[in-house]
């Protein structure tokens, strides 16, 4: 009996963060106002109509993941609903645009964040998106891309560094220093 509640104890608190996080989105988004509604997503989140309006859909699993920030996942998403790029029916306007529109919402996002000083989710999707590297996938724009977004129009400094800095001039040494 003992080991019995022990184990479903463990699944509960397991559950918890998960549940608690879900519960923290759920709702309304602060951003713009819009539902949130926590599902299944293979996206991740979308920005859609449903039909009783503009909703946000996010995956319990990216609620529940602390390494991204799921408030600029969220403001994110209610920029795409701001900037008119959903429209009837869930269809996107423009869907030859996705990169000009992932980088729009990415930026209406980070000004957000920064009105409501969320500093900490902008570095921490400045720094997930570097990471990502400079190569579109999906036609998505590339993770370097978006992380110069996101910092430009939050007023922040990011730079790619390269991997191996290349010397404009290759220095002279003087007879002096040179091995024999």
């Amino acid at each position: 009996m003992k080991r019995i509640f022990f184990t479903m104890l463990v699944l509960f608190a397991g559950n918890l963060g998960q549940v608690q996080a879900q519960a923290m989105f759920a709702g309304w988004d602060q951003f713009c106002g819009i539902r949130v509604v926590v599902q299944p997503n293979p996206q991740t989140a979308t920005a859609t109509m449903d039909q009783f309006g503009p909703v946000i859909i996010v995956d319990p699993g990216a609620m529940g993941n602390w390494t991204v920030s799921r408030v600029f996942t969220l403001a994110h998403e209610c920029a795409h609903h701001k900037l008119g790029h959903v429209i009837a029916a869930g269809r996107w306007s423009m869907p030859h645009a996705i990169v000009k529109r992932e980088l729009q919402a990415d930026c209406w996002a980070a000004r957000a964040l920064v009105n409501t000083a969320y500093y900490r989710d902008l570095q921490r999707m400045i720094y997930q998106f570097a990471q990502q590297g400079p190569y579109r996938r999906g036609g998505y724009p590339s993770g370097v891309e978006r992380a110069q977004t996101v910092a430009r129009c939050a007023g922040l400094n990011f730079r790619r560094p390269m991997a191996t800095p290349i010397p404009r001039q290759v220095p002279r040494v003087p007879m002096s220093n040179r091995c024999m």
